[in-house]
């Protein structure tokens, strides 16, 4: 009898013992869930603060590039073909198409693809970046 209620002490003990740890578990479970939302939260505001910062910055980016190209549009004053032909290679460079290039410099096709085949045939490509639009006819 007496080994009766040492196994009943001991199992009583025992569960006791496991509600203690299951609360204390419980209790810490919930604490790390709260802070887990609460750097949740914070990554969210954050994701929001740095889209934000982007749409102005490409916002200014954009006006800043819009009005780089209207000051390198050729003035009225179309005797200066070295204006254009830095124009029209700059803008090549850049990976604008013969086709944009001729709309937003009002220039003649055959003047700007004449620009970009001599600019092979010099010598002055150096890298693949700069080769131009394969849009271009090869007349040599």
């Amino acid at each position: 009898m007496l080994n009766v209620f040492l196994v009943f002490i001991l199992a009583a003990g025992s569960a006791v013992f496991c509600l203690s740890v299951k609360k204390r578990m419980l209790q810490r479970t919930q604490t790390l869930e709260a802070d887990l939302k609460r750097i949740s939260d914070a990554m969210i505001q954050l994701a929001e603060i740095q889209m934000r910062s982007h749409e102005k910055s490409s916002v200014r980016f954009n006006k800043m590039e819009e009005r780089i190209m209207e000051l390198s549009v050729p003035s009225q004053d179309s005797s200066l073909p070295l204006e254009r032909r830095h124009q029209v290679l700059a803008l090549a460079r850049q990976g604008v198409a013969l086709e944009d290039i001729v709309k937003r410099l009002k220039a003649p096709i055959g003047e700007a693809e004449l620009i970009l085949n001599l600019r092979k045939y010099s010598g002055g490509e150096s890298s693949p970046a700069d080769k131009p639009n394969r849009q271009v006819k090869q007349y040599a």
